[in-house]
């Protein structure tokens, strides 16, 4: 055999092995009650350039005098939502709902989803998306309530989705898998928020690599959209207990060295009695930043992108904010969502 005849079959072998890039479609949550046509926001819209955009329409949570069903956090438009690309009501669903399931709780939502989406043209909303982290005790009630949506007729015609979490993917047997056209892989908030210790439970990449292993995605029953995290935020604990999230305590605080002392990685110890932003912190209380980094960003987007389905998947980022987006260029963002190609 000639030197060129070798080489061509040793190229066309390598080709055939290589798997065909697959049609990725990047996206955006909006996950804020109140739209208001951010022009740092749309300019990320456009240039990503992102083609769909799950805006969260509504939380249903239970109400403390009735113990129905309600909902709360409804979307407010101070300016029209972008025009130039689809859009996914996202509705979410507290786990507590289903304690006490209501029977009309489909129709409902169905109802307050046609009258918030009525000015938009249905062939712009090609999909629908619940959120609810379901356990083993509630899946039932929640995957028949999702049964149901499917009957009615903001639903029909569209795509039906639910979110996934990390548990829900490596404890499949327990966990079930939801009837739906297919799911969205949350990949963050993937440790325990509320334990202690220097550690970064909004994106870790060993936590991921021990949630999904080599084949959980790629495996799963339904297909599978990614959405990735574009946020941070300082977790406080008093007494080794969690006491909650400082939403205006960040990294330009933490670095004032009279009020806080580095004790970790990730973790800040007060060093006396302080008012920061509105936050009263006791000498001793101990405040953890946690982050999407970049490079951590990557790490774990590479690692799921590499179990590929059958199928062309949204990367999603979460989410649109102006504030947070000065983190993540755009050139940033596009090379995340290409890792999916």
């Amino acid at each position: 055999m000639s030197r060129y005849l070798f080489l061509c079959l040793l190229i066309l072998c390598f080709a055939c092995q290589r798997p065909a890039p697959r049609q990725i479609t990047p996206a955006f949550y909006y996950w804020k009650q109140t739209w208001t046509g951010n022009a740092r926001e749309m300019q990320y819209l456009r240039q990503l350039p992102a083609r769909r955009l799950y805006i969260k329409m509504f939380d249903t949570d239970v109400d403390p005098g009735t113990g129905k069903p309600v909902p709360v956090a409804i979307l407010r438009e101070q300016a029209p939502l972008p025009d130039s690309i689809d859009i996914v009501p996202v509705v979410f669903i507290v786990n507590e709902v289903w304690g006490k399931p209501d029977t009309a709780l489909a129709a409902n939502i169905n109802r307050l989803l046609e009258q918030l989406c009525r000015h938009i043209p249905a062939a712009r909303i090609p999909e629908v998306q619940m959120d609810c982290d379901w356990t083993r005790t509630s899946r039932d009630a929640y995957f028949a309530f999702l049964q149901q949506l499917r009957k009615l007729s903001f639903f029909r015609d569209r795509q039906l989705s639910a979110t996934i979490r990390m548990h829900q993917v490596k404890f499949l047997i327990n966990s079930g898998v939801p009837p739906v056209d297919k799911g969205l892989l949350m990949c963050y908030n993937m440790g325990d928020l509320r334990k202690a210790g220097d550690h970064n439970s909004i994106l870790d990449e060993n936590t991921m690599k021990s949630y999904i292993g080599s084949d959980r995605v790629s495996a799963y029953p339904v297909p599978l959209d990614v959405a990735l995290p574009l946020f941070d935020w300082s977790v406080l604990f008093r007494d080794g207990r969690y006491a909650g999230i400082l939403r205006n305590i960040g990294a330009a605080e933490l670095r004032d060295t009279a009020l806080f002392a580095p004790s970790g990685k990730y973790v800040y110890t007060v060093q006396k009695d302080s008012v920061v932003n509105g936050y009263l912190l006791k000498a001793g209380n101990v405040v953890r930043r946690e982050t999407s980094e970049p490079a951590v960003l990557e790490a774990v987007s590479r690692m799921v992108a590499q179990q590929r389905q059958d199928y062309d998947p949204v990367v999603i980022f979460y989410h649109l904010d102006s504030v947070t987006l000065h983190n993540y260029p755009l050139d940033e963002l596009q090379k995340i969502y290409r890792f999916f190609h």
